[in-house]
């Protein structure tokens, strides 16, 4: 596979990035044997680059890849490995790295990020932003940055001179995208607290462009919504990989075929109208984001979703007609299709 820089850093990445997320509990719920295997096939078709995160809960699962690769006779600089935490604050953020290196095994992090920063956070969440500094400045980790849905916050982070990296929400319908607004309904949803509103492609674009040319590494995820997207495939992708800004794309994936369509895209091989078949994933609420807003349950044409017993939303497959309305309506991108 195709590579290149990282923005300004001297990190080559390939064009397409593994995101682990996909792997774990929430989701495909695989082995750590099945997990690795997986990982390592995508890395033996040339993807050098693996996203993981601290919540995600999948260092282990890493660390058995990263094993497996060593193990193979490749050395640990064939790999560029990410990660991200939610710290808020120094001392949180320099546990997170260190939990990180050694879960991993690692002596280094290739990239480290602050984790999904919302509008207004970049200021709260200064002293986990000095500890990345550190880590870099001492060889801990070789890029930091940040990974947002808000294309305030990107927006900002280009003119922001420590950040080299901006990992950031982009898919062809803007789904899950958000940016700051004073007196913005978010500020109104449970657990979330902030003032912002539905953001758009375009406002996203913008501000990705504006890191681009200020020399940040640009990353992007969610290329087809959680899932989605998945009837559009093709377009989606397109769409995402030939943006002039981007450097990879981080694409979640949970089987060889999935890897396999991905590489059939990137090498003109996939037929135009191709769709993947996703007879066997259904609709679900990724609990990690739901804040229980409720507005689901609003768009849901079938009543199938209602409030579990922990107030986040949940969908009973019986009822449930596949419409995707909930996924358009959701604010913070919770619900999935696994």
């Amino acid at each position: 596979m195709n590579k290149t820089l990282l923005g300004n850093t001297e990190i080559s990445v390939s064009r397409a990035g593994f995101g682990v997320l996909a792997l774990g509990q929430n989701h495909k719920d695989l082995s750590l044997e099945e997990g690795a295997e997986l990982l390592f096939y995508g890395f033996m078709r040339g993807i050098n680059f693996f996203d993981t995160a601290q919540y995600y809960d999948e260092y282990p699962l890493m660390r058995a890849f990263i094993d497996k690769v060593l193990s193979s006779g490749h050395e640990r600089e064939e790999l560029v490995i990410c990660s991200k935490s939610l710290a808020s604050d120094r001392e949180e953020m320099v546990a997170a790295i260190d939990e990180a290196l050694c879960k991993m095994g690692l002596e280094y992090l290739d990239v480290f990020l602050m984790h999904e920063v919302r509008s207004g956070q970049l200021q709260m969440r200064s002293g986990a932003f000095e500890a990345l500094k550190e880590a870099k400045a001492s060889g801990k980790v070789r890029a930091i940055g940040l990974s947002t849905h808000h294309s305030d916050v990107a927006s900002e982070a280009a003119s922001m001179e420590d950040i080299d990296c901006v990992f950031a929400l982009l898919n062809i319908e803007g789904l899950g995208i958000r940016t700051g607004e004073e007196g913005g309904p978010g500020e109104s949803l449970p657990g979330y607290g902030v003032s912002d509103r539905a953001g758009t492609r375009e406002e996203m674009e913008a501000a990705l462009a504006a890191c681009h040319e200020a020399g940040k590494g640009v990353l992007t995820m969610k290329a087809l919504g959680g899932g989605n997207l998945a009837a559009s495939y093709v377009d989606a992708m397109n769409y995402v990989f030939t943006r002039p800004f981007t450097n990879t794309v981080m694409v979640g994936m949970s089987s060889a075929k999935e890897v396999d369509d991905l590489l059939d895209l990137l090498d003109g091989r996939m037929d135009s109208c191709y769709v993947p078949d996703i007879g066997g994933k259904a609709l679900r609420v990724n609990h990690d984001d739901c804040v229980g807003c409720g507005e689901c349950i609003k768009a849901c044409v079938s009543g199938a979703i209602d409030y579990g017993s922990d107030g986040l939303a949940e969908i009973d497959q019986e009822l449930c007609i596949d419409c995707g309305y909930c996924a358009y309506a959701c604010p913070v991108r919770a619900i999935i299709r696994v």
